[in-house]
């Protein structure tokens, strides 16, 4: 199995932020600008993250890694996990569509009010076989009910918007999206707006992922809260949305959807 790369953490990205870009940055607020140390979910301080897997690192705080890539991106209106890497090889392989990693995300959905049954179900099926966006057909997919307002899916690709516009084609408008797990790594309790720098045995098993084989373990983030996880136990979105301040180099308070 590939040794552990260089560094991979994951940050619970928070409503509004945006992934990597090259345009403007304006007003804008990216994600990557919240890779500060304030916001590390592991009390040590970066350079003794060593102790967790990752090598320790020159750079004052993650943001300034050269060659730091995310693996994954997320729009500005979905939260949950990203994953970040100095490893361009690394973020290729588990993205590219050939790979087979799975991304599961949780939808909070309307417009299935009046729905019976029979038609949820009908429903599901179309999610998991059978769709195309722009004329090209989907992989095969997993999509169930969680609740009467919320659905799990889990893709295999990553198409631009692709939950958002697979649920819009069966009739369903997207209230709230948050990818809860890529692959083997789950976002588990770590709160919005915090990274941890993930051990070398979860780096090994995305690696495994990436490239076919199986790894036993665990795949919880360290450093997150169980008490304070933004995703309930019984693995649903909250049903609130509360306002909150984020900064890039503070997160006030968590934030949920």
């Amino acid at each position: 199995m590939r040794r552990a790369t260089s560094l991979l953490l994951a940050q619970h990205k928070p409503f509004s932020f945006l992934s990597p870009s090259t345009a403007p940055r304006g007003n804008k607020k990216f994600a990557v600008d919240l890779l500060v140390q304030k916001n590390n979910a592991v009390a040590a301080p970066w350079v003794t993250n060593a102790q967790l897997g990752a090598p320790p690192r020159s750079a004052d705080h993650p943001r300034s890694v050269p060659g730091l890539v995310c693996i994954g991106r997320l729009d500005a209106d979905t939260t949950g996990l990203m994953l970040w890497t100095d490893d361009a090889d690394m973020a290729r392989r588990v993205m590219s569509a050939d790979s087979g990693v799975e991304k599961e995300y949780l939808v909070r959905v309307k417009g299935h009010e009046a729905w019976d049954e029979r038609r949820r179900e009908r429903t599901t099926r179309l999610l998991a076989h059978g769709m195309a966006i722009d004329g090209v057909p989907l992989h095969r997919a997993t999509a169930g009910w969680l609740n009467g307002e919320q659905l799990r899916v889990v893709l295999t690709e990553g198409r631009h918007r692709q939950v958002r516009k697979m649920c819009d084609m069966v009739g369903l408008e997207v209230l709230a999206l948050k990818r809860v797990r890529i692959g083997p790594i789950r976002l588990g309790g770590l709160r919005t707006g915090q990274w941890s720098a993930l051990p070398s045995h979860l780096q090994r098993r995305l690696w495994a992922a990436a490239v076919g084989q199986d790894a036993p373990g665990d795949g919880s983030v360290p450093g997150g809260s169980s008490r304070e996880c933004a995703i309930p136990a019984e693995g649903t979105l909250p049903k609130r949305r509360n306002s909150t301040r984020v900064t890039s180099s503070r997160v006030v308070n968590e934030v949920v959807i």
